[in-house]
């Protein structure tokens, strides 16, 4: 038996697009004030701490990364389009000059895209609710379009110190012809500071709609093409004295694979009040058929998270429909994870 896996992303009451496109960070977009102090941590005025938020734009037919077109982006925060001078950003409001910095980077190996990074801390004692950072750009796979998405940052006003749990990959989680493998290291932190000591691991692949231990408890873990069926996603736990204190996930890709599952929504994928129903009838083809042609003999089942891939629904069957009482759970974006199994 083989296995395919794809993924679609639905938008919560925002544009949608029939390109998968997300957002990703270098660095947990989470941060925290001490109550009663000024004290933020993670501070992210020093560069080691710097998150780096950065688009993937990937084809649904090839499930292969498009580069956006170069200047056509626009960042936004909390719906407020950032304005800059040079790759700095000026005064928005309450926000402080050259909280942001925009840039083209390499972030995934080959292919360059644009990035923002925040250079200032968000969090204070007139902000303690969540953020959001918006993308929109456009991308030419034969005719231009544009795709959008959004990433949330967490802000919370705390009590001590919290654990942060986190999962880095070279080359932006992708094997290609390039990259034969993937390191995937784990990274603990309180207070702005790596947890070195005391802290252990347990690693995790998602399977359907549960998570399966792989028997590896080291920090870092290579993956190669073997690992991965198209998609896949992993976990880490992250234990202090024996006890849980947090956990991380992260999407990893294998383009080398000859086929892939074409999600196939009957519509555009946003999700509002006005559009409570998108219905996936998924398909898999053979990566880069023009054509489309299902390739028989696959059984479907379905894992919805939200954007921290967390679950949300699970299903199986010749289609999956997402409503707006997912996008209400989830809180915002959703990834739908589609496993092809041959019968």
């Amino acid at each position: 038996m083989s296995t395919v896996k794809g993924s679609a992303t639905i938008t919560f009451v925002k544009q949608g697009d029939t390109i998968n496109t997300s957002l990703r960070s270098t660095m947990p977009l989470e941060q925290y004030l001490k109550k009663g102090t000024t004290v933020v941590t993670p501070d992210w005025t020093q560069p080691a701490n710097q998150p780096t938020i950065y688009p993937v734009v990937r084809s649904s037919l090839t499930d292969s990364r498009i580069e956006p077109e170069s200047g056509s982006e626009v960042w936004k925060y909390n719906g407020t389009v950032i304005p800059f001078a040079g790759n700095l950003s000026t005064v928005m409001g309450s926000i402080a000059a050259g909280t942001f910095k925009k840039e083209a980077k390499k972030v995934d190996g080959d292919t360059l895209v644009p990035t923002l990074t925040i250079c200032k801390n968000l969090a204070s004692a007139g902000n303690i609710n969540a953020d959001v950072i918006e993308f929109s750009a456009i991308v030419d796979t034969g005719f231009r379009s544009t795709v959008s998405a959004s990433i949330d940052i967490r802000i919370e006003e705390v009590e001590g110190d919290p654990y942060i749990g986190y999962i880095s990959v070279n080359d932006g989680g992708v094997i290609d012809s390039n990259t034969a493998s993937l390191t995937l290291t784990a990274s603990l932190t309180r207070g702005g500071q790596d947890v070195s000591t005391g802290v252990t691991y347990k690693w995790y692949k998602a399977n359907g709609s549960a998570w399966t231990d792989i028997n590896k408890t080291t920090k870092a873990i290579t993956i190669t093409a073997a690992d991965i069926d198209t998609q896949e996603l992993y976990k880490c736990e992250f234990f202090m004295s024996g006890s849980t204190v947090g956990n991380a996930t992260i999407p990893v890709y294998d383009e080398s694979d000859p086929l892939v599952v074409v999600p196939n929504p009957d519509g555009n994928e946003e999700i509002s009040s006005a559009n409570k129903l998108i219905t996936y009838y998924p398909q898999v083809c053979k990566r880069g058929d023009t054509s489309m042609t299902p390739v028989a003999g696959f059984t479907f089942s379905y894992l919805l998270t939200n954007s921290k891939y967390q679950q949300i629904a699970t299903g199986a069957g010749a289609n999956f429909a997402v409503t707006y009482a997912h996008g209400v759970a989830a809180n915002g974006n959703m990834t739908l994870i589609i496993t092809a199994q041959s019968n």
